[in-house]
């Protein structure tokens, strides 16, 4: 059995279908962005879920609770977060999801 420590890093799920970040979102993540941040897409893939494909995002960096993407989004006050899976990063010159970075 392999150690904790053999584990891949930034593993990122498969997106399901072709979602898009809303121009309100990608908005929110250019303005709070700093230098050496990088925002992750969380998607929800719960099969029985009517949000099935609705993302989420976290930002990630030095100073933040975050410094890697967890597997699942962390749950919060207002959701918990186990339905959504970590699919890639925002780019946030293009807007688009990229499964590696």
């Amino acid at each position: 059995m392999r150690s904790p420590s053999h584990r891949r890093q930034f593993v990122a799920n498969k997106l399901l279908g072709n979602p898009e970040v809303s121009v309100e979102a990608l908005k929110t993540m250019r303005e709070r962005a700093l230098s050496q941040d990088k925002w992750c897409a969380y998607q929800n893939h719960a099969m029985d879920s009517a949000g099935l494909g609705d993302l989420q995002f976290l930002q990630i960096g030095p100073g933040r609770t975050f410094t890697k993407p967890p597997e699942r989004m962390p749950d919060t006050i207002h959701a918990i977060g186990w339905r959504y899976l970590f699919v890639g990063f925002v780019n946030l010159e293009t807007g688009q999801i990229e499964e590696s970075a």
